[in-house]
């Protein structure tokens, strides 16, 4: 079975809290299938990986193989009130920049729509390849408050892991003040 939105949706919703704290929008679900919601791990669980580690839901320095069950620890996140959302409800990793950024803007409405249906209090926007439409857009829906990140947050692979989990953490503690 490929995934789709679809199937990306339903894995998602299962692990949506009753009351969301803090938001997290990265860009799409990847293509390689490493899907944040999915269960298991398939080894290259970027995103998955470094999250679980800023929660120290994992290892800081174990690598995260293939095979992980990965349910115990989105149960955690759930359980934390944090739920991801995609900018794009369908994989844009392997677009060319145009048609990616296309896909981008297209998409905008529906993650509008995603947002203010979630009303998280926080909202984290992961990728600076996303980060200021998705800013534009939510401060044209009045939600631009709730953005706790000035700049973009580097989505976690390519050395920058580390920047990453210090960013997550900081907007956790942020959050939890702001609370």
């Amino acid at each position: 079975m490929k995934p789709n939105s679809v199937n990306f949706n339903c894995a998602r919703r299962k692990y949506r809290p009753r009351k969301i704290r803090l938001l997290l929008i990265a860009e799409s679900p990847p293509s390689s299938r490493g899907f944040f919601y999915f269960p298991m791990t398939i080894g290259k669980d970027h995103l998955f990986r470094e999250t679980m580690k800023a929660l120290d839901l994992w290892p800081r320095n174990e690598p995260m193989r293939k095979g992980v069950d990965k349910r115990p620890m989105l149960l955690r996140f759930q359980s934390m009130g944090l739920y991801l959302l995609d900018t794009c409800d369908f994989p844009v990793d392997k677009l060319r920049p145009m048609k990616r950024r296309k896909a981008v803007l297209q998409q905008m409405p529906r993650l509008i729509d995603d947002v203010i249906e979630a009303d998280p209090p926080h909202i984290l926007v992961v990728k600076s390849t996303i980060f200021n439409p998705v800013v534009m857009a939510l401060e044209e829906s009045g939600l631009r408050s709730r953005i706790l990140n000035t700049g973009p947050v580097p989505f976690p692979s390519h050395g920058n892991q580390r920047v990453y989990r210090s960013s997550l953490r900081r907007a956790l503690t942020k959050a939890h003040r702001l609370s």
